[in-house]
């Protein structure tokens, strides 16, 4: 397909019964790395269908196979050999499964992250073994089979790609059984949930974005939500109109005042819209920054799990979009929730005022919605250099105004 990108790393797993396979593997241990290539397709239930996709397999057996490595020794020595065709021959005799694991990477990819060289066709392979142990680990963990769970590795190459190769089984089968075309097997299948994980580890066992993710969730949490916190709409002369009209319309129960109620359902698009307004007014500059650090993500996210029909990789942008709203809707809520009480707690006072000043306080409530809604539609009909200095001018009078008031005291 055109303009597809594939993905830069694929974990993938299979499980075989098959005593032949099993005894061709123990065989396979015990061959020098030149050798083991010729015995590879005895094996492997991926010779011939790799990938599950023929087309993806160039030749019949790969160029090159690196040393058998496992979680503890980067090479085997004749005796941890043995050791290891011993606990093959216990699971055999167990009837444990035989976990066969492919993780694959685009050289792309690795070259694009300092693992390979493909002039020289040089391959960083402890690293390449460091990610495999980290993989390994998460997935016997995710389906119980830490520290149960024997298995060996070994790294393969070819023009196409290179491929991790693993091995696993249970020499004390730990599974439960289930009826089989009329026999008992265990239950082999890994969750779904493990293949994430898996591939999560791999991925950040190479690549560390951890300070772009810290980034990302800084300008959403620090620099926009915290700033609404801390800034009432309220007394916002361009914004309170717009505040007052949320809160006249909030339901009368104020246990449902949270975003995600159903309660609220209709009335979150306009919170949503309120919290625009106040994102485009006041951290323009934030949101442009988080646009930008959003594509870098989802980018580096199809650089990884590729473009297919799904484009899933599309999700944590609008997750994260999704999260500022969330938050922003939780902020203007928890503020119309103290504005509330102050608003019951003004309501409880004696009333001092005589009918005519009562009359004219109504009045000049009537006055404050319909004037800051007016301004709410003006500002949102400018563009945004026009709000900017709105906001600004609004920003100066409030330091002259305090001014003033500090030169009186």
């Amino acid at each position: 397909m055109p303009g597809k990108v594939p993905p830069g790393v694929v974990f993938k797993s299979r499980f075989v019964f098959s005593k032949q396979k099993f005894s061709n593997y123990i065989n396979y241990i015990d061959r020098s790395e030149a050798v083991r290539n010729i015995a590879y397709n005895l094996y492997s239930d991926y010779v011939g269908n790799y990938m599950d996709n023929p087309q993806k397999q160039p030749g019949p057996l790969p160029e090159k196979t690196s040393a058998l490595f496992t979680a503890t020794h980067n090479r085997l020595t004749p005796k941890e050999k043995e050791e290891l065709k011993k606990q093959f021959r216990v699971a055999q005799e167990a009837d444990s499964p035989m976990w066969q694991q492919v993780i694959s990477f685009t050289n792309d990819f690795l070259k694009q992250h300092g693992l390979y060289d493909p002039e020289s066709r040089q391959l960083d392979e402890g690293k390449i073994r460091e990610v495999t142990r980290a993989a390994v680990q998460e997935m016997l963990k995710n389906e119980h089979m830490n520290g149960t769970a024997v298995w060996s590795a070994s790294i393969h190459y070819n023009t196409d790609n290179i491929h991790v190769h693993i091995a696993v089984v249970e020499p004390h089968p730990t599974l439960r059984k289930k009826d089989f075309e009329g026999k008992k097997q265990y239950r082999a299948a890994m969750k779904r949930t493990t293949f994430s994980k898996v591939k999560s580890k791999i991925v950040n066992g190479i690549i560390d974005r951890s300070e772009q993710l810290k980034e990302i969730n800084g300008i959403i949490r620090d620099n926009i939500v915290a700033d609404k916190r801390s800034s009432p709409s309220s007394k916002d002369r361009l914004l309170r109109g717009a505040f007052l009209n949320l809160y006249s319309r909030l339901p009368k129960d104020r246990r449902l005042w949270q975003y995600n109620m159903n309660a609220l359902h209709e009335l979150r698009p306009d919170i949503d819209r309120f919290s625009r307004m106040y994102v485009q007014m006041y951290h323009l500059d934030d949101l442009k920054q988080l646009s930008s650090r959003l594509t870098e993500q989802q980018d580096f996210l199809k650089s990884v799990y590729g473009s297919g029909k799904q484009e899933l990789y599309k999700n944590y942008s609008s997750n994260k979009m999704k999260e500022l709203y969330t938050r922003m809707g939780n902020a203007v809520l928890k503020e119309l929730r103290e504005y509330d009480k102050t608003v019951r707690k003004l309501r409880s006072r004696p009333r001092g005022r005589n009918p005519k000043e009562r009359l004219r306080h109504r009045k000049s409530l009537s006055k404050s919605y319909a004037a800051g809604w007016y301004n709410l539609r003006r500002a949102m009909n400018k563009n945004f250099e026009n709000v900017k200095n709105m906001v600004a001018y609004q920003k100066l009078e409030n330091e002259i105004e305090r001014s003033d008031r500090e030169n009186e005291i």
